[in-house]
């Protein structure tokens, strides 16, 4: 469904961007030769898939998706944030919006490209699936490597759950280009909230995306072939494809 209130989307923006604001408070006192770039990027998919999870997606339908980051291109740190509306909820619930804050420091040494940081899920009026995540990223050969760690119970992951992930781009000419990404997650068993896991870790998923850049502008279509693994469950997930737009400023 639809984002049921405009008003709390409103609020939403207006929280976002105060907090990168204040986030760009802190890059500024950096020594005055530091710069401070600021990007971000708004689209819409048919669908959003967190993870491999087809079944049951965050979103089966069209869903509009933003994001705003500042970057410290001088010390490596940077921050950001990024939403997007959900197909579900409870009664309890006034928003069904998913927004993910970060922060972190990226740097590159010997050829090897490494990100460490955390993100912050925060789901508006629902504090129980609200979770803190760190994570890694090395990057080295044309080769993505990916790896988070939950380090809060929350009603869809326990603390200690891992998600990996292993991926790679080409450009395919004329606007073309290709992503390949596999991914597969570890769980732990009992939870606050989750009672037990049958699967102690799962293939997650293959992720296949083809992009098409839009001529000279900052925007391309795309679409992404999710071919389905297991849940922490072990429900077999079904193939989905899923087809966007996206733009960049």
């Amino acid at each position: 469904m639809q984002v049921k209130n405009v008003a709390a989307n409103s609020k939403l923006a207006v929280f976002g961007v105060t907090a990168l604001m204040a986030a760009a408070s802190v890059f500024a006192v950096k020594p005055a030769h530091a710069e401070v770039e600021i990007a971000g990027s708004v689209g819409v998919v048919s669908g959003y898939i967190f993870r491999g999870i087809t079944n049951i997606p965050e979103n089966d339908g069209a869903a509009v998706q933003a994001g705003l980051n500042l970057t410290s291109t001088e010390s490596g740190w940077y921050a950001g944030w990024w939403a997007s509306n959900l197909s579900y909820g409870t009664p309890d619930l006034s928003t069904t919006v998913e927004n993910n804050f970060f922060s972190g420091y990226t740097g590159e040494s010997g050829g090897l490209t490494y990100d460490v940081g955390a993100l912050y899920y925060w789901y508006m009026d629902d504090s129980k699936a609200s979770v803190i995540e760190p994570y890694l990223g090395l990057s080295f050969g044309g080769l993505d490597f990916d790896m988070k760690y939950m380090g809060q119970d929350a009603t869809w992951s326990n603390q200690g759950d891992m998600f990996f992930s292993l991926g790679s781009s080409f450009d395919l000419g004329e606007g073309f280009g290709l992503g390949v990404v596999a991914s597969y997650a570890t769980y732990e068993n009992k939870g606050k909230y989750i009672s037990a896991t049958p699967e102690s870790g799962a293939f997650r998923s293959i992720d296949l995306t083809l992009s098409k850049g839009i001529a000279e502008l900052p925007a391309q279509f795309f679409t992404t072939y999710v071919i389905g693994g297991k849940d922490r469950n072990g429900t077999d997930q079904e193939d989905k494809m899923v087809v966007g737009f996206s733009y960049s400023f």
